[in-house]
């Protein structure tokens, strides 16, 4: 192919030999002329040179005259051409002639070789061999000629097969490249034509290859590369890259001769275009096969070489073949290196983000356009690129401010991508994109700017074309482009706007507003074909969006211009004009018809098929009378177009035709016109031509005429002769001719006297294979042709046959595929099945028609689908046809009625509002097939079509008027729609005794109301509503009373109502109405029916209401008797109720109805011990019985009966003389099942919890049995038969029988080899039989295994807490006997059982602790248990509130505490006592006890006693003998360990008891009646009376009467602890002591002589008395003498004076002065009143309190250090009481105490440190007054004048206060005070004070300063100077000198 200048290919084909042969020919006879003499001077030269005579002078002279001629006229090269013997004579003389000849000769013979007929001819005459001799010679002219003419004979191609065959003959390849390699002397030319020959025969000579090899062709090649000749350069790379790609190991020698640097040198700019295009090329061959060649190329940086190649054309305005190859090649080349092209383009693009300069960004985007402008589906094969990634990267390139270079590159690389159709169809908008840049590339700058802001938007946001373009703005712009642009900017702009239109309905009025109309009809009459196609294309759819707009293009004159377009346009044009035609013309115009019809006659244009598409149009339009005017346009065009119809030209027939189907398809009164009669005869004409679009057509005018045929006799009576061509024709192997036939019958035969002629066979086959192959339009017609053939006959046997033979009805179905929803198609269709479906069943030989939608069920879905959108019509026929489905497909039907869009709500409308009976049954059968597959989807359907409640009551209406209805409908139909539960293959296996398998007639509504009941909740209500209970119970009742007479059936569709029921039941609001109590007697008695089903789901009801209803429900239901007919269902065998069970799971009801009823029945206590269990009993007891048919019934029985016997004693009597105990045992005897073997002796072991039923003497006998079963029963029943056995042997005359022993044996068996539960049951049972005596615990150790043996390795093995507990409990049942306790058992327990301990199963915990505790009674087994370290886990379980297990750790621990020391220091270790105080405030009296007992165990260890534990339990331990309830034992005990405690010194020295906790519990312990107890209880009192603060507390006065009553009592030991209290407090409460008749006991004492006291027990008592007698003389007369003279001889000087005192008064009446006191009143004063207001509280709130205050502030003033505490202490305790004091005394005692702040203040800096802290506790609480006194300012200077500065101070929240303003310069002096008075001193509170000028001149402000105010309130006074922030920056900082003060003084205002 040739290209021309600016690289764009030329029209022409490439001229075939035979046309330059035939043009030759033409220029020859055409120059025969020779008006010139040419011709007679060519063959004079010619003949000369054949000429023999001829000298060699002459003969040059010849070939150089006819080289002249050649040369210089244009008819001579035709003339030697044709002259037959100038190539022979030339050819010879190049063979024989001179060298001068020579080259001459072959210098013509190049000449003639320019033309290929010429050079085919001397190619054939020889001329290689002499050509090869003259290039072999050694002149260098004559190589030159032979050069050349060698260069123009092989320039043939590959299709010269001739030239191939003589240049492989002669050797050619192999003498040039050995030419080549000798490097003649004519230099660059020769190699140059000599490369270029050989480039000429590379590609079509044979063996080239070979002789090239063995030539060296490569390495002549790699040296002739650094020619500098650019042709041979260009022919040298060609062949090189030619020779790679032939061969790939030339590679290695490329390599080697370091031919790649050379090639990409080449490949630079200083190269012709062709000659860098060719090394390009050889580059890309290079890397396509070397990968070592791809390593070089890149270390050669010949990447960026390949670049500036890619870019260059554009980069160097290059253009052309050889620039488009260069870029080709070149980009090729960079895949091969970079993987592939979609590499080369993603690092291109990447590389865009990091190039430095505009210069290289623009030659990046130019190699990336190069590269998207080559990339194709190889590319797209090897790696896919990412054109919106590419299409991005480039739209980023569009930045403000680069260089023009950069968007135009960016534009080029855009044009490349959108150019691109492997990578733009991937891309949104690819058009719109391609012709925005087309238009960018030709647009003003202005416009460019806009059209690249639209771009963008397309390419940014994927916003339509339409907001791209900014809507109107955007067309406005493209029509303005219209006008004076170029053609190919027209182009662009109209293709874009006609874009717009197809897209955007506004852009066609903004184009219509924009004034687009009139210069697109323009560009209709004067722009390019493409430009007005696509404005053609614009106009049709402005024309089809809007009337106005329409009318506009009409007064715009478009239609001459289309007309035009129609006459003249191209095929594409001419379909354009005309369908634009159709749009634009609404009304008739009679010139425009005139000018089609014109048209239509004349000769142009050739074809008439647009010209009558628009001549269709115009006369669709044409008012009916100007149609039948004669002579009007309207006319003759109709008449023309029927003309025609016999024109011999076949498209013109067929269009014809068809146009005139349009005409009669669109306007009904032309087909009942004469018109259509007169065009049925002619088109009748046509049905028997061979051309199939003729037929096609034919037919198709025919089946529009037929559409009015009922109307149209005339039509009618032609027609008739139609029906035999077009039946024959319906068979044509032509599927369109075919069709159309169809389509012309299915028409014929709306009339019913033609369809009754019609063989049905002659139809339905046609139709059948339309239906199946056909268009949608087709099918249509053949589905209303069936159905019209159906309507009017009965489907018999042979149409069945038929029908089933060719699939007629599953191609009717496949057609509703294809069909539109609604449409009319689907009527026919669907009424077509309908009919099928209504025949019967002709014939046991042949299935019914629709019997074939069964067989195939994908055949469903098409018919579901059209139930959506349906007319109620079609709609009730598909309901119809589907029913009948539902029997053979329910899950197919289900699934597919499902998963259809509103095909659920539309049945369920249908159900509803439908009045025939038939679809409603059909519609609920749907529903249900649906609701058995997707019961969710339906139940949302129906909720959110509203159509639920409506349903409903349409279904239970069906119910009462459904009776009546069936009864009139057919048998047949009655069958017909239905339901089957199972499968056919389930169906074949056996049929169901229950009458369960099949559901049909009004049975369906019962089974959908009972299926939506049964998923969704909430429409349960609604079907009660809608009075479904009662018409439900209704039928039941009335066919159980037709059942009870004679002449009845009983009904087996009954178990349906029951059904429902059940399920409604289910629903406790449904079961409190009315009706639902009225169902309960009618369920009653349908479950004593005689059939299964009923019985089975009459049992589902009453379950359901027992399950769900009240307890007055349950009660009615127990009375109603029914509990007797559930019993007779216990039992029933799965096998014969397997029916029945899957009803119940496919409705989520319970398997078995009569279990659960009466277990819930007997569930309420009222029925369970009431008359109807009383009633039952006997029948339950009577099913232990061993029944055939109900081998389930026992168990269930044993379990119900195990049920009524809990708890309920009555029942268990009623069981017993019912026979139950005989019935149980001789049921054991019979040795059942394991399961009913364990019910058996479960019950029996309820029976024998009743003592009556123990003693009963059928009981005794059951013990043979049970231990029987111990032995030889299963495992279940060996832990039931344990059980009982427990219970038995709590019976003393049973335990204490010699059977009872026997079950030791097994039981220990079961205990050694049992399972866990039944090790469980053993041990019970071995712990009830030994608990209550011991001594029997030695016939377990004497059985065959050892049980405490069994028990150790119970204990050691990992079984379960609770197993390991229960051993344990044995173990301290049988450990209770010594012997056992002494085993070497025993003792191996021990370490399991400690090991135990640390489990968290606490009662195992209580077992263990329980056993040890009966081991440590032994002292070695304690060592033992000791040495297993069981104190630590015992301690660790001292936790919780398990009272009962903490005091078996006590107990334990009080065995291992005894005479062991260290045992006791580890219990104390490890928080013994802190975890019994922790338990102690809440634990019982018994466990206290406990506690107390361990601690005196411990206590009496006196390491412990003394250490930081035993402390922590006085409190406690005198808070715990507080409780009254706590008995002498615990208080023993705890009065032990508090004596330990606190008899020693150091131990009370750590207490602050005061007499409440530690006096008061004591005194009702001195009068206990426990000898032991008053001792301690003295005994802890003298320790405790020996502190001085109890001494004098008041309470203490309470322990002396009871203390006297002790010395009365005449024991020593208690005198001694009573004297030793009183002792403590004689001193101090002496008159009190006498008071309590003290005098008169402790004389008694002091004088008793037998036994003779104790030294220290008489001192004592006369260190009482004499204190006594020291308080006062009044006691004097109250001593004996004899006493009196008896302390004479004490050894106490105090004791002494006191007697004497008294003897003194005794003998004179004179009184005696006392001895002065020793101290002060003042300090006893204080200390007297510190200990008032500490032990009394409330005292310090009072008035004298207060009024104390002043004695206190000047005991501060001016006592002793002493007294200043003391004060100090009162003033102390005073304010810790004020939070708790009413205000006003809070109020009066702080003011009061404000007068000691100055003192305070004094004593926080100069009074004792510990006087400190409590004086500025007091100082924080104390009312007073601060005072901040301003005293100057310094520094306060401005630059001009003196400021006028005051000071603004605030204080918290009070009102800000302000100084004066003074002005006498920088230093201001203010001196004043400002006072704040405070309820309590300012804690954290700030004070800020702001320097601030009034002056004009200078700053505002001088600062600020915040000042803490905390420190004055404890130093009284301070001061200082503050400085100003912020400080200055330049002078000296400005200051406040500032003085603060806290006082009493009040604020003086």
């Amino acid at each position: 192919m040739e290209k021309n200048g600016d690289g764009k290919l030329q029209d022409s084909e490439l001229p075939t030999p035979h046309s330059v042969m035939k043009m030759g020919l033409r220029d020859r006879t055409s120059s025969m002329e020779d008006p010139d003499g040419t011709l007679a001077s060519v063959a004079k030269c010619i003949e000369q040179l054949r000429q023999s005579s001829s000298s060699l002078q002459e003969k040059e002279h010849s070939l150089r005259q006819l080289l002249e001629l050649i040369d210089t006229r244009e008819n001579a090269f035709s003339a030697v051409g044709s002259h037959s013997q100038a190539v022979p004579v030339l050819v010879s003389l190049l063979r024989s002639g001179s060298l001068g000849v020579k080259i001459q000769a072959a210098t013509v013979l190049d000449s003639l070789c320019k033309e290929n007929e010429l050079r085919v001819k001397v190619l054939l005459g020889g001329c290689i061999p002499p050509l090869l001799g003259l290039l072999k010679s050694s002149s260098a002219e004559g190589q030159i000629a032979a050069a050349k003419t060698i260069y123009a004979v092989s320039q043939g191609g590959t299709k010269d097969h001739v030239g191939s065959k003589i240049f492989s003959t002669e050797g050619v390849v192999t003498v040039l490249w050995k030419q080549l390699q000798n490097g003649l002397k004519t230099g660059d030319l020769v190699d140059n034509l000599l490369t270029g020959a050989l480039k000429n025969l590379a590609s079509s000579t044979e063996g080239f290859w070979s002789a090239t090899v063995q030539a060296g062709g490569i390495d002549i090649l790699v040296k002739l590369l650094t020619t500098r000749r650019s042709s041979t350069q260009a022919n040298v790379c060609f062949l090189l890259g030619y020779m790679i790609m032939e061969d790939a190991s030339v590679c290695s020698k490329v390599l080697a001769a370091e031919a790649t640097k050379e090639l990409l040198k080449i490949l630079g700019p200083d190269n012709e275009a062709s000659v860098r295009a060719e090394a390009a090329g050889a580059v890309k061959s290079l890397s396509a096969q070397c990968k070592e060649a791809r390593r070089e190329i890149a270390s050669l940086n010949g990447i960026p070489a390949l670049i500036n190649a890619t870019i260059a054309p554009s980069k160097e305005f290059m253009q052309g073949e050889y620039a488009q190859a260069l870029q080709e090649n070149a980009m090729c080349a960079l895949a091969n290196i970079s993987g592939g092209l979609s590499y080369v383009i993603s690092s291109l693009g990447q590389s865009l983000e990091s190039c430095s300069s505009p210069a290289q960004t623009a030659d990046t985007l130019g190699a990336l356009a190069s590269a998207l402008m080559i990339y194709d589906r190889k590319a797209e094969s090897t790696r896919a690129s990412d054109p919106l990634g590419i299409e991005q990267t480039l739209v980023n390139q569009f930045q403000p401010g680069l260089p023009y270079l950069v968007p135009e590159r960016t534009i080029e690389a855009l044009a490349s991508l959108y150019g691109n159709t492997i990578l733009s169809i991937k891309l949104v908008n690819s058009d719109a994109k391609r012709l925005l840049v087309g238009l960018i590339t030709m647009a003003t700058n202005e416009v460019q700017e806009e059209l690249i802001r639209a771009l963008l938007a397309l390419c940014n946001n994927e916003v339509s074309l339409w907001r791209a373009l900014q809507g109107r703005e955007g067309v406005q712009l493209l029509i303005s482009l219209l006008g004076l642009s170029s053609e190919q900017q027209q182009e662009c702009s109209v293709a874009l706007l006609c874009l717009l239109s197809d897209e955007n309905d506004e852009s066609k009025w903004a184009i219509t507003a924009a004034g687009g109309i009139p210069p697109l009809v323009q560009i209709l009459e004067t722009g390019s074909m493409k430009a007005k196609e696509d404005s053609a294309l614009i106009l049709k759819n402005l024309c089809n969006h809007s009337e106005d707009i329409r009318a506009c293009v009409e007064s715009a004159d478009a239609v001459p211009a289309l007309l035009w377009l129609l006459k003249n346009g191209s095929p594409n044009g001419k379909e354009i004009a005309a369908k634009t035609l159709n749009h634009l013309i609404h009304k008739s115009d009679t010139a425009t018809i005139s000018q089609l019809s014109a048209l239509l006659t004349s000769d142009l244009p050739e074809s008439k098929v647009y010209v009558l598409d628009a001549l269709r149009s115009m006369l669709s339009v044409v008012p009916f009378h100007d149609m039948l005017r004669e002579g009007s346009a309207a006319s003759d065009a109709m008449e023309t177009m029927i003309k025609i119809l016999s024109s011999t030209k076949e498209e013109t027939q067929a269009k014809s035709a068809s146009a005139l189907a349009g005409i009669f398809e669109s306007r009904k009164d032309f087909r009942e016109s004469k018109i259509a009669v007169k065009t049925l005869w002619s088109v009748m004409k046509l049905l028997n031509v061979e051309s199939g679009n003729i037929l096609v057509e034919s037919c198709h005018c025919l089946a529009t005429i037929f559409l009015s045929i009922k109307e149209n006799r005339g039509v009618a009576a032609v027609a008739r002769d139609a029906m035999a061509p077009l039946v024959a024709l319906a068979d044509s192997s032509v599927l369109e001719v075919a069709e159309q036939a169809v389509c012309a019958l299915s028409n014929l035969m709306l009339d019913t006297e033609i369809s009754d002629t019609a063989i049905a066979e002659q139809i339905i086959l046609p139709s059948t294979r339309i239906l199946r192959e056909g268009t949608l339009s087709g099918k249509t017609h053949a589905a209303a042709a069936i159905a019209r053939l159906l309507h009017s006959r009965r489907v018999d046997y042979a149409i069945t046959d038929c029908v089933n033979r060719v699939g007629s009805v599953l191609a009717l179905v496949y057609f509703l595929e294809s069909a539109r929803v609604g449409s009319v198609a689907i009527g026919e269709a669907l009424d077509a099945l309908a009919i099928l479906s209504r025949s019967e069943v002709v014939g046991s030989q042949i299935k019914p028609t629709w019997a074939v939608l069964a067989d195939f069920p994908k055949s469903i879905t098409p018919i579901v689908l059209t139930i959506s959108d349906a007319t109620p019509l079609l709609q009730d026929k598909a309901i119809e046809i589907l029913s009948r489905l539902c029997c053979d497909q329910p899950v197919v039907l289900g699934d597919a009625v499902a998963s259809a869009s509103d095909c659920i709500s539309s049945i369920a409308r249908r159900v509803i509002s439908s009045p025939n009976l038939k679809v409603k049954i059909g519609g609920t059968a749907l529903l249900i097939c649906a609701v058995k597959v997707n019961h969710q989807r339906v139940v949302e359907d129906l909720n959110q079509s509203n159509s639920s409640n409506y349903l409903i009551q349409s279904l239970v209406a069906m119910l009462v008027s459904g009776e009546s209805s069936l009864a009139n409908l057919h048998s047949g139909d009655q069958d017909a729609i239905s339901i089957c539960r199972h499968a056919k293959e389930e169906a074949r296996n056996g049929e169901s005794d229950a009458g369960t398998a099949v559901i049909s007639g009004t049975n369906l509504a019962i089974w959908l109301l009972s299926v939506i009941a049964c998923h969704n909740e909430k429409s349960k209500t609604a079907i009660m509503e809608a009075g479904a209970v009662e018409v439900v119970t209704e039928r039941i009742s009335k066919r159980s009373s037709q059942y009870a007479q004679i002449d009845f059936k009983e009904d087996n569709s009954i178990w349906i109502c029951a059904l429902l029921l059940a399920i409604l039941f289910q629903d406790r609001d449904i079961i409190r109405a009315h009706p639902t109590m009225k169902s309960i007697p009618v369920l009653a008695n349908l479950v004593k029916s005689e059939l299964s089903a009923n019985r089975y789901f009459a049992a589902q009801a009453l379950s359901s209401l027992v399950c769900n209803g009240s307890r007055g429900t349950l009660l009615s239901v127990a009375n109603s008797g029914a509990a007797g007919g559930l019993i007779s269902l216990l039992g029933c065998d799965d096998v014969d109720i397997q029916e029945l069970l899957d009803l119940s799971e496919e409705f989520a009801l319970v398997r078995y109805p009569d279990q659960v009823g009466l277990e819930r029945l007997f569930r309420v206590e009222d029925i369970r011990v009431g008359a109807a269990s009383r009633k039952a009993i006997p029948a339950l007891v009577d099913l232990l019985k061993p029944i055939p048919d109900r081998p389930g019934a026992p168990f269930l029985a044993l379990g119900l009966l195990t049920q009524l016997g809990k708890d309920c004693p009555s029942n268990k009597i009623v069981m017993v003389e019912s026979g139950a105990l005989e019935a149980l045992t001789k049921y054991l005897s019979l040795g059942p099942q394991d399961a009913t073997e364990e019910a058996a002796t479960d019950l029996l072991g309820i029976l024998f919890t009743s003592a009556e039923i123990r003693r009963h003497e059928a009981a005794f006998g059951a013990v043979s049995q049970l231990l029987a079963v111990l032995r030889l029963g299963g495992r279940a029943a060996r832990y039931s038969a344990a059980k009982a056995l427990e219970s038995l042997f709590s019976a003393n005359h049973i335990r204490n029988a010699e059977s009872a022993r026997q079950a030791v044996q097994p039981l220990v068996e079961i205990l050694n080899t049992g399972m866990e539960r039944e090790q469980h049951a053993a041990i019970a049972a071995l712990v009830r039989l030994l608990s209550e005596n011991p001594s029997k615990a030695l016939a377990v150790g004497d059985v065959e295994m050892n049980a405490v043996d069994v028990l150790c390795r119970i204990l050691s093995s990992n079984c379960s807490m609770e197993l390991k507990g229960d051993a344990a409990e044995l173990c301290c049942v049988l450990f209770g006997n010594i012997r056992i306790r002494s085993t070497m058992a025993a003792a191996r327990c021990v370490e399991p059982l400690v090991s135990l301990l640390v489990s968290e199963f606490s009662p195992a915990q209580h077992s263990v602790v329980r056993a040890l505790d009966k081991l440590v009674d032994d002292e070695q087994l304690a060592e033992l248990v000791a040495a297993h370290g069981a104190v630590v886990p015992l301690v660790g379980l001292l936790y919780g509130n398990n009272y009962m297990l903490h005091e078996a750790i006590s107990r334990t621990l009080v065995k291992l505490g005894k005479d062991r020391p260290a045992c006791k220091m580890e219990m104390v270790k490890l928080g013994v006592i802190d975890s019994i105080l922790d338990i102690f405030h809440e634990a019982p009296d018994f466990l206290c006890a406990a506690f107390a007992e361990l601690l005196r165990i411990l206590t009496n260890n006196a390491t412990i006693t003394k250490g930081p534990s035993a402390a922590k339990l006085v409190e406690p331990l005198f808070q715990l003998l507080s409780v009254p309830e706590f008995g002498p034992d615990g208080q023993h005990s705890a009065l032990q360990v508090l004596v330990n405690v606190l008899e020693h010194p150091q131990c009370r020295a750590g207490y602050t008891l005061t007499s409440h906790q530690a006096i008061e519990p004591l005194i009702p312990l001195l009068d206990s009646p426990a000898p032991a107890v008053q001792q301690l209880a003295a005994e802890l009192l003298s320790h405790l009376l020996l502190e001085e603060h109890l001494q004098k507390d008041a309470v203490t006065q309470q322990v002396i009467g009871p203390l006297i009553r002790i010395l009365g009592s005449g024991i020593h030991t208690l005198q001694q602890r009573a004297v030793k209290a009183l002792v403590s407090i004689a001193l101090i409460w002496p008159n009190e002591i006498a008071k309590e008749g003290g005098v008169c006991e402790l004389s008694k004492v002091i004088l008793q002589a037998d036994p003779l006291l104790p030294h220290a027990l008489w001192e004592s008592a006369a260190s009482v008395l004499a204190s006594i007698l020291q308080f006062s003389s009044e006691f004097y007369l109250e001593v004996p003498v004899a006493v009196l003279v008896r302390l004479l001889r004490s050894g106490s000087e105090g004791t002494v004076i006191g007697a004497l005192n008294a003897l003194l008064v005794l003998e004179s009446d004179d009184g005696t002065s006392a001895e002065a006191m020793a101290e002060t009143v003042n300090e006893e004063y204080l200390k007297a009143l510190n200990s008032l207001f500490s032990n009394f509280p409330r005292l310090r709130a009072t008035e004298p309190a207060t009024l104390s205050i002043p004695h206190l502030v000047t005991s501060l003033k001016t006592g002793s250090e002493a007294t200043q505490e003391a004060a100090l202490d009162a003033l102390f305790l005073l304010r810790q009481a004020w939070s708790a004091c009413p205000a006003e005394v809070s109020r009066a005692q702080s003011v009061a105490a404000a007068d000691a702040i100055p003192l305070l203040q004094y004593l926080i800096q100069s009074g004792p440190p510990r006087f400190q802290e409590k004086a500025e506790f007091l100082l924080q609480c104390l009312p007073g007054t601060l005072v901040v006194i301003i005293k100057r300012g310094n520094n306060m200077k401005q630059s001009v004048g003196n400021p006028s500065v005051f000071c603004k101070l605030t204080l918290g929240n009070t009102s800000p206060r302000q100084t004066k303003v003074v002005s006498t310069g920088p230093n201001p002096e203010w001196d004043e005070s400002f006072a704040w008075t405070f309820e309590s001193p300012p804690k954290g509170q700030k004070l800020h004070i702001s320097c601030k000028n009034k002056s004009k001149m200078g700053k505002s402000s001088f600062g600020k300063v915040t000042i803490q105010i905390d420190r004055v309130v404890m130093l009284g006074a301070v001061s200082g100077e503050y400085t100003l922030l912020p400080e200055s920056k330049t002078g000296p900082s400005r200051n406040l000198e500032i003085e603060f003060q806290w006082s009493n003084k009040e604020c003086q205002s």
